[in-house]
């Protein structure tokens, strides 16, 4: 396993628990292209890019934005910040989130 392979691996496994915490049922993808998890919650589905730097990111936007055209579910992307928060994009807007909701506080979603 590379440097880089277990970087990213960790960081994912971070913004499962993060989400799992939040309420969310969080499955991670093996081999996760095009999405590395996807996060279940009341009446909202997310489907999540982890980046653990935000280089490449635009890149990524295009690529998830393709294949969640048409989906219900909602595509993000999470990276870590220099100062190691975890921060997401919202796909549709480009939209830099700083956190997301409790999974229980979205029933009102559809």
């Amino acid at each position: 396993m590379n440097r880089n392979y277990r970087k990213g691996y960790r960081f994912e496994r971070r913004v499962k628990r993060y989400l799992e915490k939040k309420g969310y049922r969080v499955f991670r993808i093996a081999g996760s292209k095009p999405i590395d998890l996807i996060a279940i919650a009341p009446k909202r589905v997310y489907l999540i890019e982890c980046k653990s730097r935000k280089r490449d990111i635009k890149k990524t936007i295009e690529k998830l934005s393709e294949y969640s055209d048409g989906l219900l579910a909602k595509p993000l992307i999470a990276y870590r910040k220099k100062d190691n928060k975890i921060v997401f994009i919202d796909v549709e807007n480009g939209e830099e989130l700083r956190d997301l909701p409790d999974a229980a506080s979205l029933e009102d979603y559809v």
